[in-house]
């Protein structure tokens, strides 16, 4: 072989080769992208979503979207968070120097409260808080303003009672009302997936049809428990989720009682005209309508044969079912509903619910965060004076939480208040000792539980 052939033999070979190599280091630039990317999307889906109201001063001028970039630049610069079911951001407390305290003058100057809230769907451990580094977590900031007006009463005619009250969300009165309620199950949690589910599946215009979803909440259970409560607190939470889709959501509050007319066979007509107006609402695009039944046996009951004309209650119940199903064909409308006796509501109600949902008194790990609240509280305004850091220090031998055990939440609640007027003491007597006011706590609960098993107990 001559030299100019071998040559041109090596340079043959030595471009095969070359393109061979650039071949496999394109592949595996490829495959090293594919990892990257696959990598990113798993950490995209495994972020675990962190909801963050925001509520703005009344004197704020912010816009929302520099809010948010402040509130995300704050988390950031933390680098990592608990992950707890609730927590807020301390607008008071000093965080660091420089571009951190910025950023926290900017949010003090426009923020009345910033609480956060983790998905609570996922165990959490009970030895040590988890933590999540910022890249982790979903952030979803939901700026808002506060509604101060009351609620707008609708009368029928020149009656007296109002038949509904409408409250523009989300408003000063149900601000607290979320936090305030305690379970020892995931009560809440399963409450608001539902709800955004259904939400969720109406903005994808989800054949109903086919898909059965009729956006129908059941609370049920005894007295005093915080259904209602609970029911407008959600609609507060999913108003302030909900106001880049509907920037007007409202609450219907309707008095059940005030639709039963002197006039028989008038009280089915009232629900329809109702409900009329309710529809009208849901006309407007930006509004979410959240209809609220409390008592819904009022409404609801199960109904009998009575001869051959249907009474008025019968009509009444018709006429609920029949707006129910017109209803459920808008996608910017809810229903909630409560009920202390099940047992008397129609089957054809309860079957349109989605959600059944039973609301019990408290456990002892609700009863343990209920009077840490108020213990907290009372200390905060010096009736008290001072606050254990958590309930082993409150109530070591367990003594209290047996004392509290099968009252309500609305009793629990109350507890405070009644010991402390028990006691010939005046606020003006300065902060009460921990100690002393704990044991008149125990005391008050003691005697209540007998007070109420004398009004339960029937008479000998």
């Amino acid at each position: 072989m001559s030299l100019t052939e071998a040559t041109t033999k090596r340079d043959a070979l030595s471009t095969v080769n070359g393109s061979d190599c650039d071949a496999a280091a394109a592949a595996k630039r490829r495959k090293n992208d594919e990892t990257t990317t696959t990598t990113t999307n798993v950490r995209a889906l495994a972020r675990r979503r962190c909801d963050v109201e925001v509520r703005l001063t009344q004197n704020s001028t912010a816009e929302k979207n520099r809010i948010r970039e402040h509130v995300l630049d704050y988390f950031e610069r933390k680098g990592s968070v608990e992950v707890l079911a609730s927590n807020a951001i301390e607008l008071e407390r000093n965080e660091g120097n420089g571009e951190e305290e910025e950023t926290m003058a900017f949010l003090r100057k426009n923020c009345e409260k910033i609480t956060f809230y983790f998905d609570d769907r996922v165990e959490e451990s009970v030895e040590k808080t988890p933590s999540l580094m910022f890249y982790e977590i979903d952030f979803r900031v939901h700026v808002h303003e506060i509604n101060e007006d009351g609620a707008g009463e609708e009368r029928e005619d020149d009656d007296e009672i109002a038949t509904y009250k409408e409250y523009a969300l989300p408003c000063r009165e149900f601000s607290e009302y979320w936090d305030s309620l305690y379970f020892d199950d995931d009560t809440k949690s399963r409450l608001k997936n539902y709800a955004q589910t259904a939400l969720e599946f109406g903005n994808l215009n989800v054949n109903a049809s086919l898909v059965a979803f009729n956006r129908v909440v059941l609370l049920h259970g005894p007295p005093g428990t915080g259904k209602t409560t609970m029911c407008k607190g959600l609609a507060q939470k999913l108003a302030i989720q909900m106001l880049d889709t509907y920037s007007e959501p409202v609450l219907v509050e309707i008095n059940a009682h005030s639709l039963f007319s002197k006039w028989f066979s008038e009280s089915g007509k009232l629900v329809g005209k109702l409900f009329e107006k309710i529809q009208e609402l849901t006309e407007d695009e930006d509004t979410f309508v959240f209809v609220l039944v409390d008592e819904v046996e009022s409404l609801a009951a199960a109904r009998k044969a009575t001869g051959s004309e249907p009474s008025d209650a019968i009509r009444v119940v018709n006429a609920l079912l029949t707006q129910l199903d017109a209803l459920k064909e808008k996608k910017n409308a809810m229903v909630l509903t409560t009920s202390n006796v099940t047992e008397a509501i129609d089957v054809a109600f309860i079957d349109r619910a989605d959600v059944k949902v039973y609301v019990g008194n408290p456990g002892h790990k609700a009863r343990r965060e209920i009077m840490m609240s108020w213990l907290t509280e009372l200390a905060r305004v010096g009736i008290i004076d001072r606050c254990p850091e958590n309930y082993v220090g409150v109530d070591p031998s367990g003594k209290l939480e047996k004392a509290t055990e099968g009252l309500s939440g609305r009793a629990l609640r109350k507890l405070p208040f009644l010991t402390f007027a028990g006691i010939n003491r005046n606020i003006g007597d300065g902060p009460m000792k921990l100690e002393d006011f704990l044991e008149a706590v125990y005391e008050k609960a003691t005697s209540e539980k007998r007070e109420r098993e004398k009004l339960v107990l029937p008479k000998k």
